[in-house]
């Protein structure tokens, strides 16, 4: 479960936040997380619970934003939506690695008070 890990990195941009801004109460977290991330909304929300008891930021809103998974094609230029199998170009049909988003894991939003 690397998302407790992950989690614990997030509470140490939270806090370092919430130090500098003088926040007294975080109200809500967003984060956006790329489709191909490997990472469970369901074990983020469960670590966002622990590391949040007992701080500025319990019982504060967290919203997880999923990011559609992107690539660029290198012959035409088009962005497109892709799948871990499915990285054809739907305009040209060559195969595309250079992926644009997807892999995100981002510290969006943090709102306090």
């Amino acid at each position: 479960m690397h998302e407790v890990s992950i989690m614990g990195e997030i509470f140490e941009i939270i806090n370092e936040n919430v130090s500098n801004h003088n926040i007294k109460k975080v109200n809500k977290v967003v984060l956006k997380i790329g489709e191909f991330s490997c990472v469970e909304d369901s074990a983020l929300r469960f670590a966002f619970e622990g590391f949040s008891k007992d701080t500025e930021s319990e019982k504060a809103e967290l919203i997880i934003n999923r990011v559609k998974a992107t690539a660029e094609c290198v012959e035409c230029g088009q962005v497109f939506d892709i799948s871990f199998t499915d990285k054809k170009c739907p305009k040209c049909h060559v195969f595309s690695n250079n992926i644009v988003s997807g892999y995100e894991l981002l510290l969006d939003e943090i709102e306090g008070e």
